[in-house]
């Protein structure tokens, strides 16, 4: 009973976030080459995922620590990772920027922890009428992204379940970030995180 009340207790203190690439003209933005089918990307969300992406780049006048591309993927210079070795619950995949020299690697990135299940009220769902493949109606717009803390298993890299695309941390994390001067990311609460028609 202890247990579930500190991780009560820590549920409490922390803020949630998103990291996503900040995609503006000063930042490579590429473009996926992979045989990828998007329905199984955004079921499993890369999680064993043993071949490497090709990336070429399409837009953007430098590097930064996060790179955008067109698929829905986590993808971080080898900086980031060790700013998230402490962290750990991740998983990574290579990465192959076929049309331009960086003088650093880029690698995929998988969040092994999980939230509890998305909280529609919470988060001011309006649902399509349409479903999808698995027969559950699609988000069209939202105002924040609540979810189940009392399901969440503490990790500080996060995903849940019904989102497993989208990167969530922890405050601490996007402070340890913001000290090593992690370039192009946006770290958005998950209170302001929406989207909107």
């Amino acid at each position: 009973m202890s247990n579930l009340y500190s991780l009560s207790a820590k549920m409490i203190k922390n803020k949630f976030y998103t990291v996503l690439a900040d995609i503006n003209k000063k930042w490579f933005l590429g473009q996926a080459t992979t045989s990828l089918d998007m329905k199984v990307l955004n079921k499993k969300s890369m999680r064993d995922f043993k071949d490497a992406i090709r990336v070429k780049i399409t837009s953007g006048a430098k590097p930064g620590d996060f790179l955008g591309i067109d698929f829905p993927l986590l993808i971080v210079s080898s900086k980031v990772l060790e700013v998230w070795k402490p962290f750990e619950k991740l998983e990574t995949y290579h990465v192959v920027v076929e049309n331009r020299n960086i003088p650093f690697d880029y690698h995929g990135v998988v969040f092994l922890g999980r939230g509890g299940p998305f909280d529609p009220v919470k988060s001011k769902a309006v649902y399509s009428e349409s479903l999808n493949d698995e027969g559950k109606p699609v988000v069209l717009k939202q105002q924040g992204m609540y979810f189940d803390n009392r399901q969440w298993d503490g990790s500080d890299l996060l995903t849940i379940n019904d989102f497993p695309c989208l990167p969530i941390v922890t405050e601490r994390v996007v402070k340890v970030m913001k000290e090593a001067e992690i370039t192009n990311c946006r770290y958005t609460p998950l209170t302001k995180y929406g989207i909107y028609e």
